[in-house]
Parts: C-alpha cells; structure tokens; sequence
C-alpha cells in the first residue's frame, strides 16, 4: 500500500529528480511516493506499474496515471535501450524494450516514466490545472523494491545489480512515442556527456543521452511559502540539506505555447534542488537566463557547490543568437540575482560525431547557492546589414566593423530557409568566401535561385588573418 510523503514530492520531482523549469510551465505535480523505512533518505517511489494505472484504480496512486491519457499506456515514453557502464564494464539492463517491459528481480535497475500534471479522469483541462497530455513528463533511473522503486543510489535499501555510483555512465534511449511532435528542452539532473535527439516533431522521437548520476541535496520538508522549485525561483533559503542523495533523472518538456528556437535543448545540474531557464533579452541583443537553487550547505555543513550545464544544439544557437558553436568566443555569462561566487565559465563546442549533437555546451562549477541567475549573452555588437534580390541575384550589403584596407576578412553566409518555416531548421547552406574585401562596407552575391526573397540568413565575418569573429547577425531577403 502506497503512502504520501509529505514536502518531498516536490523536491524529488521537480527538485533532486529534474533541473531545467522554464517559463511558461503551468499546474503542479503531486505524485505519491512510497515512504521507505530503512532509509535516512526517504528512498521509495512509485513503480511503473502504478504509474501506469488511471487515477480512479484502487490500487493507484490518486494521481492522473498514464491510463488517463487519450492512447493510455500504449502511448506513453518508453525506454528502447539502458545500458550502465562502470569503467571497461557495460552491462545491457534494457534491449529492445517496449511499455509493456517486465520488471527485474529485487535490485536490479529499471525506470520509471511519469506523466506531470496529466488531468485525471474527473478533471477537464485547464491551463494552470492539468492538461489532457502530460506537459511534462520525467523518468527517474530507479531499482526494484518489491512494488515500489528506489531512486537514491548513495545509500540505496539494497544491493543493486549492476552497481550504480558517481562514476557510472547511464547509456539510455527513450522513445517518446506519441508525445514526440512536441518535445521542447529537456532538464537533466546528472553530469551531461552525451546528447542526440532524433525525428523531432514525430511519434518515432527517440532521445539518446549519456550521463553520470549528480550528488543532490535531501530537504525532508520544504518551508511552506518557499520558492525553491517555483517557475521563476524565488525565496528559496534553506540553510543546510537533511542529507545527501545520488539521483539519474530528467524531465521532458512538452510545452508547446514557448518558443520552438530551443526544441532539443538540454540543461543538467549536480547538488542542486531546482533550476529554471527564460530566453530573453530584445532581438537585437538576445540573452538566456538560468536560474539555480540549493541548500547553502551539505548535510554535513562544508559548502553546497552546484554544477551548472547547458547544451544549445547549433540550430537554436543561430536562431537565438545568430552565432555558430565554433565561435564560442562571441559569448559572456554574468551572474546576478544573489551574492555568491562560481568558476569561469566554459564554452565547449560539442561535435555529433563525439557528444551527439552540433552545438554549444556551457559550462558553470563551484556555484555558490541559494538562487543565483545566470544570463548567456552575446559580446558582438549589431551591425548594419541589409538584402535583396535583384533580377537573378542576391546582393547582401554589411557594414561590419574591424574589416577595412588593412584589414581583410572573411565573409560566410547561411541559408536558413523561408521565414514562415520553423525557426529551428536549417534548410540550406551556402558559402561565400570573400578575399579581397578591403572596405568596412561587405557587397556579396549569390544566385536568387538558392538564397531567395523571404529566405532568413546569416551573416558570419571573420578577420581572414587571425580568424577572429567580428560580426554575426540573421536577416531576411526583401
């Protein structure tokens, strides 16, 4: 029999489970959670079997399960394949999976995929209350417990098979099966090593990530009015963790109200409670900001250091900012919100032939807490840039400071494609290199038939001597 844990449930799962909230996130998530009676940690939630059922089943939690859901169970997230690695050592857990996989034997890793603020059966949809699909859906790397699932593998209840530590890599493959066309970010609570996502925008979305467990902090009870899992964080001051825990987690979101630039993002965090993401700034000067919370210290009382990531595949990096993942450079991370201090930021750009995915990985260690706020923006200045098309001919016209008689650069264009197609594809690619330009004044053509009116592009300038970036801007062609 299932039993309510008070004050947890947040923190598990919107909290130690899943990191990265972003604007715009509506309704609240209040699963239930088996209470395990061994453990400092309260270590216990429910298995995928009860998930599974609807909310009016006996033997459910009360919560909407994924027989609520229009498609019920056979429409939900599954994993395709989990593989855990320890050193040399990997060991398949999930091959050919499917919704309708067996649990394993006592101890024996598994997951748990939940549907968040999904309408029970008696509720009708309404912003803010629940949704006929889940606009959030998490899936916690568990082990079996009789017929619940534990989900903290620094103390677990008992020995799990294969071993699970701060070392280990989880190899996990997720379908999202009829919930693919609408997959925006996905949050991360782990060490990001590996991200690729596939089919987007279709019910054959697969997800494919590598990750390490992250250390997060334990609160038993969060203070009533606290604001450490709130979309944006607000008054969240916790002075120190009840205990320390190992979690493998992530959050999908599926909420497709906010801007579709970020679809295939994915944001992770280690010994945090929460963290939040708002694309904003102007369109001239776009900025992101991330917000994090967490205890200020560890249960034992040394500092609670957070691990900050953020992967911007390559695609949102041009549509947001207009800057390729090579050019790192162009970008300055500035924290704000509450005093604190972090390491410098890193800039990694990741490769799909190695991580996954094209694009940007930023990096933040040693944050201080409770809720600092992190804004990503771009150092390059507006330029003046202008195109069109003029008989057969597309004629692009910049002005671009640090390019004159002495300065030769070197000029890239980008076909992004018609403006009313989705802001995250990029359609075409076209090169134009141009070597003698002497003049601040760039003048560049191409074919009408491959760059054309209503086409959006970007402008890449590079000094052609020391390869430093000095301009980079998206336009339209009238």
């Amino acid at each position: 029999m299932l039993q309510r844990m008070n004050g947890r449930v947040r923190g598990l799962m919107l909290g130690a489970v899943a990191v990265a909230v972003l604007a715009g996130s509506s309704g609240t998530t209040k699963p239930s959670v088996a209470v395990a009676a061994t453990a400092d940690v309260s270590d216990g939630m429910p298995s995928q079997a009860t998930v599974d059922l609807s909310s009016a089943d006996p033997d459910g939690t009360g919560q909407a399960g994924w027989a609520d859901m229009t498609g019920g169970v056979d429409g939900r997230p599954y994993v395709k394949s989990l593989t855990v690695i320890n050193g040399a050592t990997a060991t398949p857990v999930i091959t050919d999976g499917s919704t309708a996989s067996d649990p394993p034997d006592d101890g024996g890793v598994t997951t748990v995929i939940s549907p968040l603020n999904l309408c029970r059966a008696d509720q009708a949809p309404a912003h803010g209350v629940c949704y006929a699909t889940p606009n959030r859906v998490a899936l916690t790397v568990t082990y079996q417990v009789g017929d619940v699932n534990g989900w903290d593998f620094a103390d677990p209840q008992l020995p799990v098979t294969p071993d699970v530590n701060a070392d280990t890599v989880i190899d996990l493959t997720v379908a999202l099966n009829s919930l693919g066309k609408s997959l925006r970010w996905t949050g991360v609570s782990g060490n990001l090593l590996y991200w690729r996502t596939t089919n987007l925008g279709q019910d054959d979305a697969t997800v494919h990530i590598k990750f390490r467990p992250a250390p997060v902090p334990y609160v038993a009870q969060f203070p009533n009015g606290n604001g450490c899992t709130a979309t944006p964080i607000f008054n969240c001051s916790i002075s120190s963790a009840d205990d320390d825990a190992l979690t493998a987690a992530m959050v999908f979101s599926l909420d497709d109200t906010l801007d579709p630039v970020l679809t295939g993002a994915a944001f992770a965090t280690q010994h945090a409670i929460a963290g939040y993401l708002q694309p904003g700034g102007t369109a001239q000067a776009p900025s992101l900001d991330i917000q994090v919370s967490s205890t200020h210290t560890q249960s034992d009382g040394t500092p609670q250091l957070g691990t900050l990531q953020a992967f911007i595949p390559s695609a949102g990096l041009v549509n947001l900012y207009g800057v390729l993942p090579s050019d790192a450079s162009a970008f300055t991370t500035t924290r704000a919100g509450d005093a604190g201090t972090n390491d410098a930021p890193m800039y990694t750009p990741w490769a799909a032939a190695t991580h996954g995915s094209d694009g940007l990985l930023i990096g933040v260690q040693g944050i201080t807490f409770s809720v600092p706020k992190y804004s990503l923006a771009s150092k390059l200045r507006p330029i003046r840039m202008h195109a069109g098309v003029r008989r057969a001919k597309t004629a692009i016209h910049a002005t671009v400071p640090g390019c004159g008689a002495r300065s030769k650069c070197l000029a890239t264009v980008y076909d992004l494609g018609p403006s009313g197609a989705p802001r995250f594809t990029l359609t075409r690619r076209l090169v134009l290199r141009n070597k003698a330009v002497y003049a601040r004044a760039l003048s560049l053509t191409a074919s009408a038939s491959r760059l054309k009116r209503g086409h959006r592009f970007l402008l890449v300038v590079h000094s052609a001597r020391h390869n430093k970036l000095l301009a980079s801007a998206v336009g339209i062609v009238t």
